[in-house]
């Protein structure tokens, strides 16, 4: 082989491998990469005390949106406590916590749970842009700003109502800005926009019922290699969408009757989904799927089964915190239960893991760390000064855990 040319390769790889490599390190959306809820970062610590903490910034107001994280930014949305109807995307150093920016958006004030917030939904974001979507009782928004705050564009969607708010997450797959509006009322949709200039590239009309979704939709590569998003919802049951057509790949009626708040749970070809009302979980589905066939991989019973939280996957087995928080670790492949115990007080924030261990929040401010494995194994614990409720994000070697009132950076 020539030399100059495999010199050239060789870097070339090289320089492709730490884009990779970078590009890993950006926590992007709701449950970072593909809204798995998965980071490979070495560098978090899975023991906390006081001197990881290494700094900590008060909130304009509430939110339970999660952080999201691009270069040396975090942005995240804020209801004002001042200005009610008035919400907020920040900036954040990453570094230090200092504010970069605040952008402040305007809403009339509309009913929701008395647990949710004007802020629930997480925004998402590119090496240009973070997107936000505003729900309000004009309807649905999706807003684009710059990483310096500047609005780049703002388009309305739709109608939207539900009677507990909403909480779904944009997220950004197959080149698009997809945003799902699952409400009880007017006609509910899934839209692609474009993210450049918010230009609606597809819309898939959907049926809304008493119940609405709550739920993000989490990727999923199919057995020919096509890029999934997963949606859940009461209507539809489990549905598959290609984020770059807008086209239905296939669906699963489960035959809910209450209402999905935690997203899917995917491993490899099987799909988890529950749903449930009240303090916990009441129906679920499991599906396995071969050439956009689904069938019933398994059926999970009653106990268990997780609400709010969104559950997650790791090397064959599938975690389900449950909103007593109770956790039950199965086999992807049958369902067999390995363990099930309790392992924080009761969270509405979804786990999310971390080279091998799980970091679950409770309501109280509890973040506790286990090890993903078939042995319940704990790690640590640490108690915040109050709730959480948003779910924690990861970027490069920080762990940003958001509270009632305040925003933490942990790091080793």
């Amino acid at each position: 082989m020539n030399f100059k040319f495999l010199t050239v390769f060789l870097l070339f790889t090289h320089l492709g491998l730490l884009m990779k490599l970078a590009s890993a390190q950006e926590w992007t959306q709701f449950r970072g990469t593909g809204t798995m809820g998965h980071s490979s970062d070495k560098n978090v610590p899975s023991k906390i005390t006081e001197k990881e903490i290494k700094w900590a910034l008060d909130l304009p107001g509430t939110g339970h949106s999660s952080p999201v994280v691009w270069g040396n930014s975090i942005f995240l949305t804020v209801s004002s406590k001042k200005a009610q109807g008035t919400r907020f995307v920040m900036a954040l150093s990453l570094d230090t916590g200092k504010e970069k920016w605040r952008n402040k958006q305007t809403h009339k004030i509309y009913r929701q749970h008395r647990f949710n917030d004007f802020s629930s939904s997480t925004p998402c974001c590119d090496k240009d842009r973070v997107y936000v979507a505003w729900t309000s009782p004009d309807g649905v928004e999706a807003i684009a700003l710059d990483h310096n705050g500047k609005e780049v564009w703002k388009k309305k969607l739709g109608k939207f109502y539900a009677k507990h708010g909403s909480s779904a997450s944009p997220v950004l797959a197959g080149g698009s800005l997809v945003i799902g509006s699952h409400g009880e009322e007017g006609k509910s949709y899934v839209v692609g926009l474009n993210p450049e200039n918010g230009v609606e590239r597809w819309r898939i009309d959907r049926d809304s019922n008493d119940k609405g979704a709550y739920s993000t939709p989490v990727f999923r590569t199919a057995d020919d290699g096509t890029e999934e998003l997963i949606f859940s919802s009461t209507a539809h049951g489990i549905t598959a969408i290609d984020p770059r057509s807008g086209k239905i790949r296939w669906e699963h009626d489960a035959g809910f009757s209450q209402r999905c708040v935690g997203g899917p749970v995917i491993s490899g070809n099987t799909i988890f989904v529950s749903a449930g009302s009240g303090s916990g979980g009441k129906e679920s589905a499991v599906v396995r799927v071969k050439s956009k066939k689904p069938s019933v991989a398994w059926e999970a019973g009653l106990k268990g089964l997780p609400y709010v939280p969104t559950g997650i996957s790791h090397k064959g087995m599938i975690f389900l915190l449950n909103d007593g928080g109770v956790m039950t670790c199965r086999s992807a492949k049958d369902g067999k239960v390995h363990w099930q115990e309790r392992v924080v007080g009761a969270p509405y924030s979804s786990p999310i893991i971390i080279n091998d261990r799980i970091y679950c929040c409770s309501k109280e401010g509890e973040l506790n760390v286990l090890s993903a494995t078939n042995k319940l194994e704990p790690v640590s614990s640490y108690k915040f000064d109050d709730g959480i409720y948003a779910t924690p994000a990861v970027a490069n070697g920080n762990l940003l855990v958001r509270t009632f009132s305040k925003i933490y950076c942990i790091s080793k």
